[in-house]
């Protein structure tokens, strides 16, 4: 069987499975009507007319447009599923057949040839950004069903096996269709912080130390390449709700779920390891060790007497355990340091292969995850940096810093950076030696950036261990000025910002505020970390994972080594400019200077400049209704900030446009720069310089997942509409400059697996856009507030169901 054949097994699996819960629990009719919808959805996508699709759901009563909407958001979550899924069964059937798959360790070390280790530095950080519409409730689920799924790749699966399987996933299915995808209320950040610590419990925490494990059969005893970080409960910026309180709880639950796993680690280390004295030696450095522990724990020694005397490393883990569970460590130096005497004794004593198992697992975890788990950054505005507010918060790191060590948080981001005196205020502020770190969101900004970093640098206390951390914001640099230009300025900032580190004898880090779709610097992180320019050194970045692509990328554990072992492979790469193709050709400079301000102009002039643009995009789009969707506990504009389309935060700016098909934002300006550029020069450019490849292939994916034609129904929410023209105009030019560069027919001709992918998705999509803007013209034409009440919910489950459907909102 082949491995689409089994992509597809699965897929129409699980329909048949979504199809007997729907007649369970809600009738023939519903099935029939669902079928009815995506039928004349197909016959459109084929030529047919579109007005039979509207006028199907216009039809349809409310209950049973609500009911249609929920079928055909579990069927994308159940397509999801399956094609996560698949894409952990491609892996191993790599391993097996012994083939070395695209962006994974092996390819990198294959093309590095025998260059030595680099010093290399990867953090990626979790952000609590409002694009997640996924409770964790149905998350777990998901993880549920794919292991189900799996069980089905066995082939000494029994015929009696197999009907269990189905019967289990008809029970998860029905499950899903009786839990409510839409919360009740607005989330707390505490409930944000339990969702972020849930992915290093399901996956991080195992999944990153077996990658280190695989780095270091490359590049023995070589120092731990990546960490974690997190936003969650530290992002002030603009969210009333967090703060001192949060801070300390960010971090106290953090570090009661790392030592709690710690510690049924080490009592499982102690069932296993029973090696008696008496069949094997062991080192006095252990002998003398627990020694020790029987003088400092004295009580505990007593409660366990002569338990496990003979069995030394049994006796020495009992003491770690009670150590992890009572407060017995003041560091993760202090763990580290056991768990290394330990490890000696096995390997002088014929006991390596012991000390290679699970041992030494909790060794690389505790390395790279310390008592803290994440490092907690804290965000402040600079309009703020000066407040109460900043001094209580920096007051909450002060003690959290005492009480957790430095590691667990010391870095302080000064959102909105204009001037270098907002980020020394931070360090006026604080009684700890943190580092504040600049962020560079406009293109304004990102043009004074070197220039403001020369500044800090003056000041003995920034970068007073030689180091320095700079952020580059990708989100309002693209809704201030369009997708290339952002790009671009993002590029040239960080390439100054590298000469300007250079000049001055210091190592930066650029931090890449990226989003999860490309119109806010998203896209496949391989290629991303890959176009990044070279640093100073190369080999040093950190990242925010944010909104719906941390459960897309870490909810299943096979994937999170997957993406976690793609982004270690690129920064490996990128250590290595001349290999990542980092450095632009020749010309290419000054041809991107030109269509970034062609590119520039043109998104300017629609955006900011046209009066008529605000009202337009409220009426095309459903920005207003993107509020009541209670998915994140941060507002859609700073709390203070005036109701105008300047205040309007860059997230909500990219998933309105996505939720109507036409993703603005990652491509207007593209096709009026590309119009009068040299093609070949353009196709030079895609093939020798990463940077370049990367703009166009992230403008392929996003051009093909737009839809105009399932845009063009939003026009009849629209009074004026006379921006459509261009609007539709620029699509079609962007896209035909793009397959003119990328030599295709057809957009993703060269990826045929995710081309197909979007092609078999559009007939169940296009009825949740059909069905959004009728319960959109419902609600904004509502006669009283009663029936507003009633289409809300509906209506929140189109925008949840195009999200899942899209899997890329902001």
């Amino acid at each position: 069987m082949s491995a689409d054949t089994r992509l597809r097994r699965d897929v129409r699996l699980l329909g048949d499975v979504l199809g007997h819960v729907l007649v369970e629990q809600e009738g023939e009719e519903l099935l029939a009507a669902e079928e009815r919808i995506r039928l004349l959805a197909r016959q459109a996508r084929e030529g047919g007319p579109r007005d039979e699709l509207r006028d199907a759901v216009r039809l349809l009563p409310l209950d049973r447009q609500a009911s249609v909407i929920r079928a055909f958001a579990i069927y994308f979550q159940l397509v999801n599923i399956a094609e996560q899924h698949h894409r952990l069964r491609r892996r191993r059937e790599y391993d097996l057949e012994q083939r070395v798959p695209r962006e994974s360790l092996r390819d990198a070390f294959d093309r590095l040839g025998d260059r030595p280790a680099p010093p290399l530095s990867l953090e990626l950080v979790l952000t609590a950004h409002p694009t997640e519409a996924t409770r964790r409730t149905i998350l777990g689920a998901h993880l549920r069903i794919s292991g189900l799924l799996a069980e089905l790749d066995d082939p000494l699966a029994s015929p009696v096996r197999a009907d269990a399987v189905a019967g289990a996933l008809t029970g998860e299915v029905t499950l899903l269709w009786q839990t409510d995808e839409l919360r009740t209320v607005r989330p707390r950040v505490v409930d944000e912080i339990r969702h972020g610590l849930w992915f290093f419990e399901q996956s991080l925490l195992g999944e990153a130390p077996r990658l280190l494990a695989a780095y270091r059969s490359f590049f023995r005893d070589a120092p731990a390449p990546i960490r974690f970080g997190t936003w969650i409960g530290g992002d002030m910026d603009g969210n009333p709700a967090t703060g001192p309180d949060t801070i300390a709880e960010a971090l106290e639950r953090a570090r009661a779920l790392v030592l709690a796993r710690y510690r049924a680690e080490v009592r499982g280390l102690a069932a296993t390891i029973g090696v008696a004295g008496s069949l094997a030696s062991v080192s006095d450095e252990l002998l003398e060790s627990i020694g020790r522990d029987e003088q400092e724990l004295a009580d505990y020694a007593t409660l366990i007497g002569a338990q496990n005397e003979g069995e030394p490393y049994r006796r020495k883990l009992s003491f770690v355990w009670w150590r992890l569970g009572n407060g017995g460590y003041g560091s993760p130096d202090e763990l580290a340091a056991d768990l290394a005497v330990v490890d000696r004794s096995l390997r002088t004593n014929r006991g390596a292969r012991i000390a290679d198992g699970g041992l030494a697992d909790l060794r690389r975890r505790v390395e790279i995850f310390g008592f803290h788990l994440a490092k907690l950054d804290v965000r402040l505005h600079a309009s703020e940096i000066r407040s109460d507010r900043a001094r209580a918060a920096l007051a909450a790191v002060a003690a959290a810093r005492r009480h957790h060590g430095p590691r667990a948080v010391d870095t302080v981001i000064v959102s909105g950076t204009t001037n270098a005196s907002d980020v020394l205020a931070v360090l006026d502020g604080a009684d700890e030696p943190l580092s504040p770190v600049p962020l560079f969101e406009t293109i304004e900004d990102l043009r004074a950036a070197p220039a403001i970093v020369e500044e800090l640098l003056d000041d003995p206390r920034i970068a007073r261990h030689g180091r320095l951390e700079v952020m580059v914001g990708y989100s309002d640099s693209g809704k201030d000025g369009g997708y290339l230009t952002a790009q671009w300025e993002i590029y040239r900032a960080q390439e100054a910002l590298a000469a300007v580190a250079a000049r001055r004898g210091v190592e930066l880090t650029i931090f890449h505020g990226r989003g999860g779709s490309a119109g806010r610097g998203g896209g496949p992180t391989y290629a991303a970390i890959l176009a990044t320019p070279p640093g100073q050194p190369p080999g040093r970045l950190k990242l925010t994972e944010q909104g719906e692509t941390i459960s897309f990328k870490y909810g299943l554990p096979g994937l999170a080594y997957t993406n976690l072992e793609a982004a270690l492979a690129a920064t490996l790469l990128s250590a290595f400019p001349d290999v990542a193709q980092a450095e632009p050709p020749p010309g290419a400079r000054e041809t991107v200077e030109v269509l970034s301000a062609r590119a520039h102009r043109a998104y300017r002039a629609l955006v900011w400049e046209d009066e008529s643009f605000p009202t337009f995009f409220r009426d095309f789009t459903p920005i207003e209704e993107l509020s009541l969707l209670e998915i994140g506990s941060r507002p859609v504009r700073r709390p203070g900030a005036s109701a105008d389309f300047g205040s309007l935060r860059a997230i909500p700016w990219v998933f309105a446009w996505t939720q109507n098909r036409c993703l603005l934002p990652a491509w207007y300006g593209c096709g009026a720069a590309f119009a009068d550029a040299d093609l070949g020069e353009l196709r030079r450019l895609a093939r020798e310089w990463a940077f370049f490849r990367s703009l166009v292939e992230n403008l392929e994916m996003t051009l093909a997942k737009s839809s105009l034609e399932i845009a063009d129904g939003y026009l009849e929410l629209v009074g004026d509409a006379r921006l459509w023209e261009p609007i539709r105009q620029e699509h079609e030019r962007t896209t035909a400059a793009v397959l003119e560069i990328v030599e295709s027919q057809g957009l993703l001709d060269r990826q045929p697996v995710v081309q197909r992918s979007i092609t078999l998705r559009n007939p169940y999509v296009d009825p949740l856009n059909a069905l959004q803007v009728e319960l959109l013209r419902r609600y904004r034409n509502a006669a009283d507030e009663d029936e507003r009440e009633r289409v809300r919910r509906p209506l929140l489950r189109t925008i949840a169901g195009i999200a899942a459907a899209l899997r890329n909102t902001g």
